[in-house]
Protein backbone atom coordinates (compact mmCIF):
# COMPACT_ATOMS: atom_id res chain seq x y z
CA UNK A 1 0.00 0.00 0.00
CA UNK A 2 1.69 3.40 -0.92
CA UNK A 3 1.14 6.11 1.57
CA UNK A 4 2.23 9.98 2.08
CA UNK A 5 3.26 10.54 5.66
CA UNK A 6 3.31 14.14 7.08
CA UNK A 7 5.53 15.08 10.01
CA UNK A 8 4.05 14.60 12.41
CA UNK A 9 3.55 10.88 11.06
CA UNK A 10 6.70 10.73 10.26
CA UNK A 11 8.08 11.91 14.03
CA UNK A 12 5.96 9.19 15.70
CA UNK A 13 7.54 6.61 12.80
CA UNK A 14 11.06 7.64 14.38
CA UNK A 15 9.97 5.94 17.92
CA UNK A 16 10.63 2.95 18.36
CA UNK A 17 7.86 1.38 20.23
CA UNK A 18 4.87 3.65 18.67
CA UNK A 19 2.13 2.38 16.91
CA UNK A 20 2.85 3.85 14.05
CA UNK A 21 6.26 2.54 13.96
CA UNK A 22 4.53 -1.03 14.63
CA UNK A 23 2.15 -0.85 11.96
CA UNK A 24 4.64 0.17 9.30
CA UNK A 25 6.81 -2.62 10.27
CA UNK A 26 3.92 -5.45 10.25
CA UNK A 27 2.42 -4.55 6.82
CA UNK A 28 3.72 -4.04 3.78
CA UNK A 29 3.28 -0.06 3.39
CA UNK A 30 5.54 1.64 0.79
CA UNK A 31 5.82 5.24 2.27
CA UNK A 32 6.51 8.32 0.88
CA UNK A 33 7.24 12.16 1.82
CA UNK A 34 8.18 15.54 0.22
CA UNK A 35 11.55 16.31 0.93
CA UNK A 36 10.34 19.78 2.77
CA UNK A 37 9.43 17.07 5.56
CA UNK A 38 13.89 17.25 6.63
CA UNK A 39 13.42 21.01 7.34
CA UNK A 40 10.36 20.24 9.20
CA UNK A 41 12.32 17.91 10.97
CA UNK A 42 15.08 20.00 11.64
CA UNK A 43 12.45 23.24 12.95
CA UNK A 44 11.88 20.66 15.97
CA UNK A 45 15.05 18.65 16.21
CA UNK A 46 15.37 20.27 19.97
CA UNK A 47 12.01 18.42 20.82
CA UNK A 48 12.41 15.67 18.84
CA UNK A 49 16.11 14.48 19.64
CA UNK A 50 15.33 14.26 23.59
CA UNK A 51 12.02 12.00 22.21
CA UNK A 52 14.28 9.80 20.70
CA UNK A 53 17.00 9.59 23.16
CA UNK A 54 19.30 11.20 20.95
CA UNK A 55 21.60 13.99 21.78
CA UNK A 56 21.19 17.06 19.36
CA UNK A 57 24.22 16.93 17.82
CA UNK A 58 23.20 13.86 16.12
CA UNK A 59 20.23 14.83 14.02
CA UNK A 60 21.69 13.97 11.24
CA UNK A 61 21.15 10.69 12.41
CA UNK A 62 17.32 11.04 12.50
CA UNK A 63 17.83 12.00 9.08
CA UNK A 64 19.62 8.70 7.80
CA UNK A 65 17.03 6.50 9.89
CA UNK A 66 13.96 8.50 7.85
CA UNK A 67 15.90 8.00 4.80
CA UNK A 68 15.66 4.32 5.58
CA UNK A 69 12.43 4.22 5.97
CA UNK A 70 10.53 6.53 3.77
CA UNK A 71 11.00 7.36 -0.23
CA UNK A 72 12.24 11.08 0.13
CA UNK A 73 13.20 11.57 -3.74
CA UNK A 74 10.14 12.54 -5.31
CA UNK A 75 9.49 15.91 -6.33
CA UNK A 76 6.16 17.38 -7.72
CA UNK A 77 5.15 20.42 -10.60
CA UNK A 78 4.32 23.85 -9.99
CA UNK A 79 0.64 22.52 -11.07
CA UNK A 80 0.19 19.81 -8.76
CA UNK A 81 1.22 22.29 -5.77
CA UNK A 82 -1.21 24.94 -7.50
CA UNK A 83 -4.46 22.30 -7.21
CA UNK A 84 -3.30 20.97 -4.10
CA UNK A 85 -3.49 24.39 -2.50
CA UNK A 86 -6.86 24.90 -3.86
CA UNK A 87 -8.09 21.80 -1.95
CA UNK A 88 -7.19 22.63 1.57
CA UNK A 89 -6.93 25.56 3.69
CA UNK A 90 -3.33 24.22 5.15
CA UNK A 91 -0.96 25.88 2.94
CA UNK A 92 1.86 24.31 4.85
CA UNK A 93 0.70 20.57 3.67
CA UNK A 94 0.12 21.17 0.02
CA UNK A 95 3.55 19.10 -0.98
CA UNK A 96 2.00 16.37 1.08
CA UNK A 97 -1.19 16.66 -0.92
CA UNK A 98 0.55 17.25 -4.57
CA UNK A 99 2.93 14.37 -3.41
CA UNK A 100 -0.42 12.04 -3.23
CA UNK A 101 -1.61 13.55 -6.23
CA UNK A 102 1.23 12.43 -8.21
CA UNK A 103 2.35 8.77 -6.67
CA UNK A 104 -1.33 7.86 -6.64
CA UNK A 105 -1.21 7.37 -2.95
CA UNK A 106 -3.26 8.37 0.26
CA UNK A 107 -2.03 9.78 2.93
CA UNK A 108 -1.52 9.00 6.30
CA UNK A 109 -1.93 12.19 9.17
CA UNK A 110 -4.06 12.69 12.00
CA UNK A 111 -4.50 15.95 10.96
CA UNK A 112 -8.35 16.77 10.14
CA UNK A 113 -7.92 19.47 7.26
CA UNK A 114 -6.80 16.59 4.76
CA UNK A 115 -10.20 15.45 4.78
CA UNK A 116 -11.35 18.95 3.59
CA UNK A 117 -10.71 17.57 0.52
CA UNK A 118 -12.34 14.13 -1.37
CA UNK A 119 -10.10 13.62 -3.85
CA UNK A 120 -7.05 11.57 -2.08
CA UNK A 121 -8.01 8.92 0.12
CA UNK A 122 -6.97 9.93 4.23
CA UNK A 123 -6.21 7.80 7.10
CA UNK A 124 -5.78 8.59 10.61
CA UNK A 125 -3.28 5.81 12.29
CA UNK A 126 -6.79 4.48 13.76
CA UNK A 127 -8.32 4.52 10.39
CA UNK A 128 -4.89 2.47 9.00
CA UNK A 129 -4.92 -0.07 11.69
CA UNK A 130 -8.65 -0.48 11.30
CA UNK A 131 -8.24 -0.87 7.07
CA UNK A 132 -5.32 -2.82 7.63
CA UNK A 133 -6.44 -5.09 10.02
CA UNK A 134 -9.52 -6.14 8.31
CA UNK A 135 -7.58 -6.60 4.81
CA UNK A 136 -6.07 -9.17 6.06
CA UNK A 137 -9.48 -11.51 7.49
Amino acid sequence: MKLVIDANIAFSLLKKDSKTRRLANKYSLELFSHPFILEELEEHSKELCPNLNLPLDKFERIREILHGLVDLKQKVSPQLLHMARTLISDIDDTEYLALALKTKSSIWSNDSHFKEQNIVKVFSTEELAEFLESSMD
